[in-house]
């Protein structure tokens, strides 16, 4: 059975959430590549490039932007690239190098839970960017803003995949283009670029201080890469379009963001906008930027839930869960304050377990399967539809996860290393010292089976 085998299951849930893409449902790489620059068009992608600006000069920043970014764009395009040869997603792929239901457990700590979490987190700040622009109208404040704020980012994850290339063919330019405005504009103001290059924090950090902060701004976004690139006509759009739009986009933006802290003292692009008499055009910045960031949340977390559950189909999962995140949002901002950081922390703690998960993926489709199992060609490492037979639970793959985030947390706990680049290694490593001595010893390394059905769950 070839990959493509797999559309011959019946696509009940929608979008084609547990089955292979069909060919005809293919899309270019440029396509794939606005989605991705959706994703990325976001506020919070700016306001981070702060983080950067309280430890370097303009130039440095620069420098590290690059590295960890090129970092996360070989990451993120190694599993882009599994995806776009399988034209599976996400969660079905996670059959294999963890086992069934393994994978039922690494979908709700991929993204079931934590984008749910983060479409919250998104949403609040959204209300809370909405409500600076504009902060003498009832429907301005930051829950209301907060509500019907959430309630528009549903629409688009709704329709899925196709709505969502729409937004982001339309708002992309718009977007990145009112970033540019609100950059030259803080520039302007403090005098020229003479000023950029000579601002500088008290304390320069190390250089390996800012890429580990950089690489983990993006490392758990990094393991969904499939979602989008299976979607790709070739194997390798997926890769290509998330290498470029991480190295050279997302340097752009933190870089962006830090030299406007620089200069100002604020990464609010936003109200550098709203400053010059643009009030129009940063409310617009706010309302595309989250909404081309978390249609994509949402979609991706009703996938996953669709994965765990095989019940309902994606429509009704991206309701039910819109309306969850929208109303942690409202509430949070209206009654309890203006901070969601226990949400925050929880999903910053499950963030030390996410990269590992990708880097099973990547050591099981690279290493393990093509160099132990002997399958060399891409497309036959891992095979869908009805009949497909998975372990249970791949005992290597649990191990490694469990191991790796474990390992992160700690090492961050103790301020040792870089923890999401040591909870990537140290699961890669772990995975394959067990599997690869109990196939060669044979030893089972995969407990029971499950057989796909006709619905691909």
């Amino acid at each position: 059975m070839t990959a493509n085998e797999g559309t011959k299951g019946k696509d009940v849930f929608g979008d084609f959430a547990t089955l292979v893409v069909p060919e005809e449902h293919t899309k270019s790489t440029l396509n794939i590549f606005m989605i991705y620059m959706g994703v990325l068009a976001v506020i919070a992608a700016i306001f981070a490039g702060s983080g950067l600006a309280q430890m370097y000069d303009a130039a440095t920043m620069l420098e590290v932007a690059f590295i960890g970014n090129l970092i996360l764009a070989i990451y993120g395009g190694l599993i882009a690239y599994v995806g776009g040869s399988t034209r599976a997603n996400t969660y079905m792929i996670l059959r294999y190098p963890l086992g069934r239901l393994g994978s039922l457990v690494g979908n709700l700590i991929v993204s079931a839970i934590p984008l749910v979490v983060w479409f919250a987190v998104e949403t609040w700040l959204f209300g809370l960017t909405v409500n600076v622009i504009y902060p003498d109208n009832p429907l301005t404040s930051i829950a209301a803003a907060s509500i019907w704020g959430g309630l528009l980012m549903m629409v688009t994850a709704y329709y899925g995949f196709r709505a969502m290339a729409i937004l982001s063919y339309i708002t992309v330019p718009f977007w990145y283009t009112l970033v540019v405005i609100g950059f030259f504009a803080s520039v302007d103001l403090a005098g020229g670029f003479d000023k950029v290059w000579v601002a500088r924090p008290e304390v320069i950090a190390p250089l390996g201080v800012g890429i580990t902060y950089v690489v983990g701004l993006y490392a758990s976004g990094s393991v969904i890469t499939s979602d989008v690139a299976r979607y790709g006509k070739k194997p390798w759009s997926g890769a290509v379009a998330w290498a470029v739009h991480v190295t050279i986009f997302m340097t752009a933006l933190l870089f962006a963001g830090g030299v406007m802290t620089l200069l100002t003292n604020s990464p609010n692009v936003i109200v550098a906008i709203a400053q010059i008499g643009l009030g129009v055009g940063a409310l617009l910045l706010a309302i595309l930027g989250q909404w081309t960031t978390n249609d994509n949340n949402l979609w991706s977390a009703a996938l996953a839930w669709i994965n765990t559950t095989g019940k309902l189909n994606k429509r009704v999962w991206v309701v039910i869960l819109g309306v969850i995140g929208t109303l942690i949002a409202g509430l949070w901002a209206g009654l309890w304050g203006m901070s969601l950081e226990p949400f925050i922390n929880f999903a910053v703690y499950l963030g030390y377990f996410i990269p590992p998960v990708g880097a099973v993926i990547i050591a099981d489709y690279y290493v393990f399967r093509p160099f132990i199992l002997g399958l060399r060609d891409p497309k036959e490492r891992y095979k869908f539809g009805p009949g497909t037979k998975y372990p249970l639970i791949n005992v290597p793959g649990i191990v490694a996860v469990a191991a790796g985030g474990a390992i992160a947390w700690f090492t961050q706990q103790i301020g040792w290393g870089a923890p999401v680049i040591n909870g990537i290694v140290s699961a890669f490593v772990i995975y394959l010292a067990l599997i690869v001595p109990m196939e060669k010893l044979g030893i089972s390394w995969g407990v029971g089976e499950w057989v796909e059905s006709s619905t691909g769950f």
